[in-house]
């Protein structure tokens, strides 16, 4: 279950400065770039860009919340994220 401190689950949370981050890990190459595509239409559908560092079968994403508390919006970004992988992980 969430906390304060921990907004969501299997997300790592910092607060100086505020961001929360997650690594997800993939069978393929193409299984990341789908999940990379998907990212993408989120992220434009919510007008929120996370900071996105990947290889071959993983992409490491971080959620900068621009120097505030981290909030709903951010955390909702980050349940986003994961209902991509929802049945894959």
């Amino acid at each position: 279950m969430p906390d304060d401190h921990n907004p969501i689950p299997n997300w790592q949370r910092q607060d100086l400065p505020p961001m929360l981050s997650r690594r997800f890990e993939f069978a393929t190459y193409a299984d990341t770039r789908r999940f990379l595509d998907r990212v993408a239409d989120v992220a434009e559908k919510v007008q929120r860009y996370p900071n996105l560092s990947f290889g071959k079968t993983y992409v490491s994403i971080t959620i900068d919340a621009d120097g505030k508390k981290i909030g709903p919006e951010i955390v909702e970004l980050a349940r986003q994220i994961d209902a991509l992988t929802a049945g894959t992980e």
